[in-house]
């Protein structure tokens, strides 16, 4: 059981990182645009219309894509201020409770994300500003929240694997 949890931890923590890597990669890239758009409209004079709209799409996969490296790390922002005070016996079921909470919202956010995804497909949605297919940057949306969706099902089971082990006198 240990073995196979340490495959799926690894497959997602890979995903995880592969996503953080591109996430920066497209960070890089909007920051390289946005400048390249600034300069070109206040230095020579000769404004870009596809800047704005390229570095929002980028914007959101970046996002999407860090989301799940964030949780792996213990890097999103939160308030542990009633974790800090629950006794220790409690910590590990209140993190799964917190994981939970993280499947059921990802879960629904992929279904959403897929039929919005689905529906700008059937109607061939394009930008208006650069008719670029909108399901192209909706699919950040699916693809991210999948990816965070694993990364709090292997919290969960590293969690359980834990409490078992506790309970077997092994921790």
């Amino acid at each position: 059981m240990r073995g196979a949890l340490r495959n799926v931890e690894k497959v997602v923590n890979t995903l995880s990182h592969g996503g953080s890597v591109v996430g920066g990669l497209f960070t890089g890239v909007m920051t390289a645009s946005v400048t390249l758009a600034v300069v070109l409209r206040y230095v020579f004079n000769r404004p870009i219309g596809w800047s704005e709209e390229i570095s929002t799409y980028l914007m959101v996969w970046a996002a999407f894509l860090g989301a799940a490296y964030a949780l792996k790390e213990d890097a999103h922002i939160g308030v542990d201020l009633l974790l800090s005070r629950v006794p220790e016996k409690w910590k590990s079921p209140f993190l799964l409770f917190h994981c939970a909470v993280g499947v059921i919202f990802c879960s629904l956010l992929f279904w959403k994300g897929v039929e919005l995804v689905s529906f700008s497909l059937r109607l061939n949605n394009r930008s208006i500003a650069i008719d670029f297919p909108l399901f192209i940057p909706q699919l950040a949306v699916p693809v991210g929240s999948a990816i965070l969706l694993l990364q709090f099902i292997s919290r969960a089971l590293k969690i359980l694997s834990g409490l078992r082990a506790k309970s077997h006198g092994g921790g």
